[in-house]
């Protein structure tokens, strides 16, 4: 019998690709999402495929039945890039079935044989010739039931990722306005285990790539230190650390995060080293939960990213995304109607009318030492001198414990040789929004 033929007859269908295939039908695309996917899959052609395409052309060999190709194309893969743990298991499942061994890593059959999943590569027997026994069937080389369990959900989420990128032209709901020095966005959502790339060009976002990541062992909502969660907020980039100058652990490189931010200290979260960081040497990609609170990503995914994002470029890291038409009218609403707050607060302090400036303020960020700082700095800036308003940058938050606005702007006189880089966050106290703090930023 075809091995296509017993693989499916058998009835298991190979719990592996089984997960796989139903991520691959929750993402049948609608109309504007297959003209991204279309446009992703044609810049897709101009460069070899990654590990990850090659895995996900593995598992769409298996959906159509074609095992002897996606058998080829796993040793292929598992050859190539042998520290891909979950290529390893659709090859180890796919060379089970094809020794006739009955039940893939199916629940029942993960405790037996959590101990003999292949972790190096196997080579592809000849036709004709024996099927090898597993290797690996050691203690040193056997994987536990909470990792063949990781797999699976790797490879379900990858497959997920793949196919259910978001329709042209959407943005994140938090991307209110940005300016023109801002190159690229990064939006991450966790319960996809997705970082999507996307490059602002002339008021306009657009996908350009998405790589699958790791978070942190307990999830997203970090509140203290230790606490082994990721992050959920608006981040900037902070700088670039090297591979060479950090331990092995950490791959080829880092960018750190300005975790916590202002919004986190108000609310007592603590913690911090929060990085985007590669994977260790040993291994191509970790588990989608396996950090200890930064995001992991497959080194030849840092690699590209440390290549092309800019110092304070903005993160966004949610649980779960929402993505919005730009001309979606309560996002153009609530982008314009924080615009006027600025706007309003800009103006104050063009007129000499520091008490109107003040209005916008909570009490206990004026009444604090850095408030007052600020109401020096403010005060100096504008005395006697025309002050533009430059370089705007707005982004939205929500969360439990309240509404905010993040704002990057530029203050500039005539006086000036460059101007005042700040980044504010504002407050929604009742129906107003009110300033909490601001911090300096690099000037120029």
């Amino acid at each position: 019998m075809p091995f296509c033929k017993q693989f499916w007859r058998s009835g298991v269908g190979a719990a592996v690709v089984a997960a796989a295939g139903a991520a691959l039908a929750a993402g049948s695309p609608a109309t504007p999402r297959a003209a991204a996917q279309a446009k992703t899959a044609a810049a897709a052609k101009a460069r070899q495929p990654d590990a990850e395409e090659r895995l996900v052309q593995i598992i769409a060999l298996v959906q159509n039945q074609q095992l002897d190709q996606a058998l080829k194309a796993a040793a292929s893969l598992t050859a190539d890039v042998p520290h891909f743990q979950a290529a390893q298991l659709v090859y180890a499942d796919l060379l089970r079935f094809r020794s006739g061994q009955p039940g893939a890593l199916t629940p029942a059959a993960v405790a037996q044989r959590a101990m003999v999943l292949p972790v190096k590569h196997i080579p592809l027997p000849q036709a004709g010739a024996a099927v090898p026994p597993t290797p690996a069937a050691n203690a040193q080389g056997g994987q536990t039931l909470e990792q063949l369990q990781g797999l699976q959900d790797e490879i379900r989420r990858r497959m997920q990722g793949a196919q259910s990128l978001p329709a042209a032209g959407q943005v994140p709901a938090e991307f209110l306005s940005l300016s023109p020095s801002v190159r690229q966005v990064i939006a991450i959502d966790a319960s996809q285990s997705r970082l999507y790339l996307l490059r602002h060009d002339q008021g306009q976002l657009q996908l350009v790539d998405s790589f699958y990541v790791s978070v942190g062992k307990l999830g997203v909502g970090k509140l203290e230190e230790g606490d082994q969660r990721t992050p959920e907020g608006i981040y900037f980039i902070g700088r670039q650390i090297a591979g060479q100058r950090l331990p092995e652990f950490y791959g080829k490189g880092a960018l750190t995060l300005n975790y916590p931010n202002d919004w986190d200290k108000a609310m007592g979260r603590s913690g911090s080293g929060i990085w985007l960081h590669g994977a260790p040497p040993d291994q191509f990609a970790r588990l989608p939960q396996a950090s200890d609170g930064c995001v992991v990503l497959a080194n030849p995914d840092l690699i590209a990213l440390m290549r092309t994002v800019d110092k304070l470029t903005p993160v966004l890291i949610r649980e779960k995304l929402q993505w919005v038409a730009p001309s979606d009218a309560s996002h153009r609403q609530s982008t314009d109607a924080f615009t006027a707050v600025l706007q309003q607060w800009h103006q104050a302090w063009m007129q000499d009318d520091p008490q109107g400036a003040l209005q916008l303020a909570t009490p206990q960020w004026t009444a604090s030492s850095e408030g007052q700082a600020w109401h020096t700095r403010m005060a100096a800036l504008f005395k006697g001198r025309s002050v533009e308003l430059q370089d705007i940058s707005t982004y939205g938050w929500k969360d439990h414990k309240g509404e905010i606005r993040v704002a990057n702007l530029k203050l500039k006189s005539r006086e000036q040789a460059q101007p005042l880089s700040l980044r504010q966050y504002w407050r929604k106290v009742g129906k107003d929004w009110r300033l909490f703090s601001e911090d300096l930023q690099n000037q120029g």
